[in-house]
C-alpha cells in the first residue's frame, strides 16, 4: 500500500502545499440512502470531516509509516461535510495501474452505530455518463465501519473487468448501483446470500415455524451456521402480516452464548428489502470474524437476537437500533 501514497503530491514540499491538490483530485461524494432521504446529497445537515475519527484497519494500518498517516489524516480533514445520518463514499485519488484502475476513498460513516457493508456494487463511468466497467466488491472481511468514523478504501477495477477500456487520458467516476424497482419486485430472491435449495427449505421452515399472522410485522432468526473466515452467518426470516407491501431497511443482530454473554453484535443495512403483503422472506447475513467479541465459542451453544420491528414513514419497517439485550428481543 504504501507505494501508493509516495506517488501522491511526491513535488509538494509540505502539507500545506498539498491543499489545492487535494482539492482538485476530489470527486463529489455519493450516499448508500441508510437515512431514508430521497435524496441525501440535497441535505442541508451535515458534519465537518473534522468531527470523524480517522480509523484505519488491514493493510491501510499496518504497511503505513508516520508521514503517510499524516498525509492520510490531512486529506480526511479537507474533505466537505458528510451528510448526517448518511453512510457517504467520497473518491480523493485514482491511478491508472498494470492491473487495472484504482480508485482510493475515504467511507464515511455519520450515523451513531457501526455498518457492516456486505456487498457493494459500484461502477465506473466517463463524464459522459457512459459506463465501462462494474463490479460487486465484497467488504465482509473489513468488519463494520464504526460510528462516526471514516476509513479509508481502495477499490480496484481490474482490466479484464471492463466492458470497454477507455483512452489513458480519459477521467473516470466512480458511481454506486442501486437496484432499480422493477428488478427488484421481479426477482424476490435476489442477493439472499443462499443457494436455491437453502432458499426453499428455510422458506419451508419458515411457514411451519412461525406462520405469518395478520397484522403483524417482525423478523425471526431460523439458524445459525458456521460463515467464511471463521465468522457467522445468521439466517432471518422477514414476515409481513400487513394488507401491504413494507421496505425493511435495518436489521441488528445480536448473538449471546450460553452464559447470555453477547458474542456479536452487528448493524446491518439494506437496499430494497422488499416484502410483499402477507409473505415472508429470508435473508443470509454474514458476520465476519473481526466482530466476534469472544475468541472461543461452540455454535451449537449460540442464540442470535433481534430488536422487534416497527413500521415507519414511506411503508417502510426499521428496526430500532437501541434496545437492552434481554428486552423486546425475537428468537
Amino acid at each position: 500500500m504504501s507505494w501508493l501514497l509516495e506517488n501522491w503530491f511526491g513535488s509538494k514540499e509540505s502539507l500545506e502545499q498539498v491543499r489545492e491538490d487535494i482539492h482538485e483530485n476530489l470527486h463529489r461524494e455519493f450516499y448508500l440512502g441508510v437515512s431514508g432521504l430521497e435524496n441525501p446529497q440535497q441535505s442541508a445537515n451535515r458534519v465537518e470531516s473534522k468531527e470523524l475519527f480517522l480509523v484505519l484497519n488491514g493493510p491501510w494500518d499496518d504497511q503505513l509509516d508516520e508521514a503517510e498517516h499524516e498525509l492520510l489524516q490531512y486529506a480526511h480533514d479537507e474533505m466537505p461535510p458528510v451528510v448526517r445520518n448518511e453512510v457517504g463514499i467520497i473518491p480523493f485519488y485514482t491511478q491508472v495501474t498494470n492491473d487495472g484502475y484504482l480508485v482510493l476513498t475515504y467511507v464515511r460513516n455519520a450515523t451513531d452505530r457501526s455498518i457492516l457493508l456486505q456487498k457493494l456494487p459500484l461502477s465506473l463511468v466517463t463524464e459522459d455518463g457512459e459506463e465501462v466497467a462494474r463490479k460487486t466488491f465484497d467488504l465482509i472481511t473489513s468488519g463494520p465501519v464504526m460510528e462516526m468514523s471514516s476509513r479509508p478504501m481502495e477499490f480496484m477495477f481490474r482490466w479484464d473487468e471492463f466492458d470497454r477500456i477507455p483512452e489513458k487520458e480519459v477521467p473516470l467516476k466512480l458511481t454506486y448501483i442501486k437496484l432499480k424497482k422493477n428488478e427488484v419486485e421481479e426477482n424476490q430472491n435476489y442477493n439472499l446470500g443462499l443457494s436455491a435449495d437453502e432458499s426453499k427449505q428455510y422458506l419451508q421452515q419458515a411457514a411451519e415455524k412461525a406462520p405469518i399472522a395478520e397484522g403483524e410485522v417482525d423478523l425471526q432468526v431460523l439458524d445459525i451456521k458456521p460463515g467464511e473466515d471463521n465468522g457467522l452467518k445468521v439466517i432471518v426470516a422477514f414476515r409481513n402480516g400487513l394488507g401491504k407491501r413494507l421496505e425493511f431497511t435495518e436489521v441488528p443482530i445480536i448473538v449471546h452464548d450460553k452464559d447470555g454473554d453477547t458474542v456479536a453484535r452487528v448493524h446491518f443495512t439494506l437496499e430494497n428489502m422488499k416484502v410483499e403483503a402477507n409473505s415472508h422472506r429470508v435473508w443470509a447475513f454474514d458476520i465476519p470474524f473481526s466482530s466476534i467479541k469472544k475468541e472461543e465459542v461452540n455454535l451449537a451453544e449460540l442464540t442470535a437476537f433481534i430488536p422487534k420491528a416497527q413500521q415507519r414513514k414511506k411503508e417502510k419497517a426499521q428496526v430500532a437500533p437501541e434496545v437492552e439485550d434481554n428486552k423486546g428481543l425475537l428468537q
